[in-house]
């Protein structure tokens, strides 16, 4: 199983960042922008489209990559 982290450039989702396994697209975690009073976790959901499962937040990118990579691990 090859997974593998691309970058998105997205205009209704900052810091977009979509998890492939296999050239499949599987899952994605993204943080919206910081405003200048609030700091946003990243979001992390498994699934592409209409049909994602939110899965929780992270304040730390690699761990809510990893928390997504988890979900596949068998």
């Amino acid at each position: 199983m090859k997974m593998k982290w691309n970058r998105v450039i997205s205009k209704s989702l900052a810091n977009l960042s979509v998890l492939t396994i296999d050239g499949k697209e599987v899952g994605f975690v993204y943080r919206p922008k910081n405003s200048r009073t609030d700091m946003n976790a990243w979001r992390i959901h498994k699934g592409i489209g209409d049909n994602t499962q939110f899965l929780g937040h992270s304040y730390n990118k690699t761990t809510a990559k990893q928390s997504l990579e988890n979900n596949f691990i068998a």
